[in-house]
Formats: structure tokens, sequence, C-alpha cells
């Protein structure tokens, strides 16, 4: 059973079969050898994506969708141009500034990836950045969406861990804001060292006009977030929310919404939805496998025998937590191993809460990391450059990242 549930997975990995098909596999074959049967495997699968918390997931996705195609992500840039685009290297301070704000209602940092980069990356090449340089920066700001509400991968998160996504949304806006300082000060320093360009800095005039032109833009992640945090909506509701709200913002306000384009968000947003379910619903009969086998109780049992120290024990789970995001998409790893490693942190004191923002944060930098490196690879396509040609100027950002997750792991620590 153990050969099934991790040979038999990393084999069809190695081979390009999609996530999904690999882990439904593995983890068929492991209940096919147990004799247990596979009517099972059936009801796992089905009960794995019955959760209401679990709808927001497509309608985040769409909502983030219908803000690309009705114009509201070309509002959000030139708003944050205005805003730091007068210094220097400020365009990779507004590609990261951007991100932020429509990762407040997208939820993924892949849709955030293809949406801005489509737009930024044309724009900082322009304007004399290196293809290489400005592939890296869209990849690493896209991950802020995966840390700020409505997160998919939080939302997934809870939903496995059982633990209020509510709360897991008020630790995620804090880290995510964290992120975004630390991203910005390393676009300053980074521009300083290469030399690059600061834009015209715009008046305080510019400033208020395209405030005012984003407003209704700006407007949708606050209400989602605001109305999440202070319980007037559930995290779901909130996502339908977000969907009107584009909706209506893009036909009425900015009149960017079409029937052609609203179509074209439905196409998008069915395929990425079925992605992200098909991981999930998979994912779920693995995890039950995973733990029906007793070989997560048996990894659990060794990890606490080497060490009770919680500060030891989650720098060896980031650790290992960043090595599978390097060959692991996101979702899914989070699906697999939080019931593995949730036991063991709850065992030696860290907080449910704390750890999602770490399991979280470190899947997320795993889509800059190489092999997989989904956002990496999203905004080299953009860029018209292999990946390889972007893992140089990728460097100052990767570290920023790791400062920002030794922070996540290890600074909550002093309060307990």
């Amino acid at each position: 059973m153990p050969f099934a549930l991790f040979g038999v997975f990393g084999i069809l990995l190695v081979v390009a079969v999609p996530v999904a098909v690999a882990m439904g596999a593995a983890a068929m074959i492991s209940i096919w050898q147990a004799g247990i049967p596979m009517e099972i495997a059936a009801q796992r699968l089905i009960s794995g994506i019955s959760s209401f918390p679990l709808l927001a997931i497509p309608l985040f996705v769409f909502a983030g969708s219908l803000m690309n195609q009705g114009g509201i992500t070309r509002r959000l840039i030139d708003f944050a141009f205005s805003v730091v685009g007068g210094v220097r290297g400020g365009l990779a301070s507004v590609n990261v500034l951007t991100n932020m704000i429509f990762g407040g209602v997208s939820g993924s940092a892949v849709a955030d990836a293809g949406a801005i980069g489509r737009i930024m990356i044309p724009d900082m090449v322009k304007r004399g950045y290196s293809r290489g340089y400005s592939a890296a920066v869209t990849a690493t700001a896209a991950t802020v969406a995966l840390l700020l509400p409505p997160s998919i991968d939080l939302i997934l998160y809870g939903v496995t861990a059982q633990v209020s996504i509510g709360l897991l949304f008020q630790w995620g806006l804090f880290a995510g804001l964290l992120l975004v300082g630390i991203l910005l000060v390393t676009a300053y320093v980074t521009a300083r060292r290469r030399g690059y360009p600061a834009e015209r800095k715009s008046s305080w005039n510019d400033i208020w006009k395209s405030g005012v032109r984003a407003l209704p833009a700006l407007i949708i992640p606050i209400v989602v977030i605001g109305g999440v945090r202070f319980g007037v909506f559930t995290p779901t509701e909130g996502a339908g929310v977000a969907v009107l709200a584009a909706i209506f913002v893009g036909i009425f306000m900015y009149r960017g919404l079409t029937w052609r384009t609203f179509k074209a968000s439905v196409v998008e947003t069915t395929f990425l939805s079925i992605a992200i379910m098909s991981i999930l619903a998979f994912a779920q009969v693995y995890s039950w496998a995973l733990v029906t086998s007793g070989i997560s109780r048996d990894i659990q049992a060794w990890a606490m025998s080497i060490t009770d120290s919680r500060w030891l024990m989650l720098l060896i789970i980031v650790l290992v937590l960043m090595l599978i995001g390097t060959v692991l998409e996101g979702s899914a790893a989070i699906l697999i191993f939080t019931p593995l490693f949730l036991p063991i942190m709850t065992g030696v004191g860290v907080d449910p809460l704390h750890f999602g923002i770490v399991v979280v944060a470190a899947m997320a930098f795993g889509l800059i990391t190489p092999p997989v490196g989904i956002t990496l690879l999203i905004s080299t396509k953009i860029a018209g450059i292999p990946m390889h040609r972007s893992f140089k100027e990728l460097l100052p950002w990767f570290i920023a990242c790791m400062i920002a997750l030794t922070a996540f792991a290890f600074i909550p620590l002093f309060f307990y």
C-alpha cells in the first residue's frame, strides 16, 4: 500500500500525468490492494467536494475573470501607477500593488499572473526592464493572492483542517500585507542596484483622478473582505457578492463587460474550476487512503520521537513543505499533507490557524520555484522567454519570499 500511494503517485507525476489523475490512480490502486470496497472510494470522492464553503472557489474565480474582462484590472493598474509609479523601479511596485488589490477578489495566483501579466509585462519591457526581470516580478507578486482574502488555498485549508475560514482570512490579511511590504522594499532596492528608471511622478490631482476612476473597482475587495471579517456574510456568500459587484461595475460603470466577454469569463472559469475541483475530489480519496493505511500515524509517531520542541518541529515541517511545493501543485499539497502534518503541529502546541498561514505561504512560494513553478511558467510564456532565463532575475524575489516565510513561521511563536 505505501508503494501504491507514494511510488505510483511519484511515477505518474514524473511522466507528466495530471496531478488529479495521478492522485486518483494511486489512491484507487492502494484501496484495491487493501481489499477495501471501491464503492467507499466513490463515496469519499463525492463527499470530498460536497461542502458548501467550497462553492466560494468557482465564484471567486468567476469574479476575478469578470474583473479582468470588464476593464477593472486596467483601472487598478492605472491607480497603482499613480501612487507608486514615481519611485525608482516603480513599475515593479505597481505590479505588486495591483496584485494585492486584484488578489482581494480573484483569490487565485494563477489568475493574477495571467490577467495582470498580460498588461504589466509588455509595459515593463517597453520601459527598459528585462524580460526575465518582468516575468520574475509578476510571478512573485501573484503569490500575494494566496495569502490575502479570499485566497482559494486558505479556503481549502480551512475545510480540510476544520478551522474558521473567517479567522484564516483575518490572519491571511496581516500576512499578505507584510509580504506586500517586503516585496515593495525588494522592488526599490533591486531597481537602485540595476539602475531601473523612475516614471513621471504623479501629482495629487492625478492620484485623485485615477483614484476616482478606480473607486468602483477598489470597493469590491473592501466590501468582500470587510463583510466576511465582520460576519455580514459567509465567505461563500461573499463570493456571490463579488460576482454581482463585478458584473454591475463591468457593465454600468466601466462598460467593458459585454455578452462576448461575459461568455469568455464563463468558459475560463469553467475550465479552471474543473481543474481545481478535480484535484480536490481525488485528493480527498488520497488523504483517506493515507489515513486508512496507517502511514500517516507512523509518520506522526516518528516525527514526535525526533523532538518535542515546537521551534525545531516547525522548522522541519517548513523545510519539508518547501520541498513539496517545488514538485506538487499547492492545492493538492494542502489537501494531502494537512491531515498528515496538522496533528504533529498541534501536538507540539502550534495553533492550527498559524500553521495554516505557514502551509499556504510555503505552497504559494512553490509557485515560483522550478520545476513546477506555475506562475513563473505563465509569466515567462507571456514574456516570450524560456523559464530558465528568469532564474537569475528571480533570486532577490525568492530571498524576499523566504524572509517572509520565516516571519510567518516563527514570529507568532513569541506570543504563545
